[in-house]
C-alpha cells in the first residue's frame, strides 16, 4: 500500500511539473486558468482509493472486485469533473481534456500495474 501512494504521488508530481512547465512555456495562449484542478482531483481520488481499500481488507472482500468498483467511480468522478469544467468555464477546453486525459491514462497505468504485482504477490 505504501508502495502505491509513493509511486502515484511520484507520478502526479511528475505530470504536474510536466504539464504545467509545457503549458506555460511552450504554448501560453493555451495554458487553462484552473488546471490546479486535475492534480487535485487525482489527489482526492488517490484517498478515495485508499479509504476505499483499507474498508475491503478489513471485510476481506475480493481485491479484483474493489479494483473494478474503484475503476467504475474514478471514471464516473471524471466524467462529471469535465462536465462541471466544460459547463461553468468554457474556455481552454480542449487543452485542458488533453492534459486530463494525459493524467488518467498514467495514473491508471500505474495503479493498475502495482494492483497486478500485488495480485501475484498473493
Amino acid at each position: 500500500m505504501r508502495k502505491l501512494i509513493l509511486t502515484y504521488l511520484i507520478v502526479l508530481s511528475v505530470l504536474t511539473v510536466a504539464a504545467v512547465l509545457t503549458l506555460r512555456m511552450v504554448w501560453p495562449e493555451h495554458y487553462p486558468s484552473l488546471l490546479f484542478i486535475i492534480p487535485l482531483f487525482f489527489a482526492v481520488m488517490l484517498g478515495v482509493m485508499v479509504c476505499l481499500k483499507r474498508s475491503n481488507e478489513s471485510k476481506g472482500k475480493d481485491r479484483s472486485l474493489f479494483f473494478l468498483a474503484y475503476r467504475v467511480v474514478k471514471i464516473l468522478l471524471s466524467i462529471v469533473l469535465l462536465v462541471v469544467y466544460f459547463t461553468a468555464v468554457g474556455t481552454q477546453l480542449l487543452p485542458f481534456a488533453v492534459v486530463f486525459m494525459i493524467y488518467f491514462i498514467c495514473l491508471s497505468a500505474v495503479e493498475t500495474i502495482l494492483f497486478i504485482k500485488g495480485e501475484k504477490k498473493s
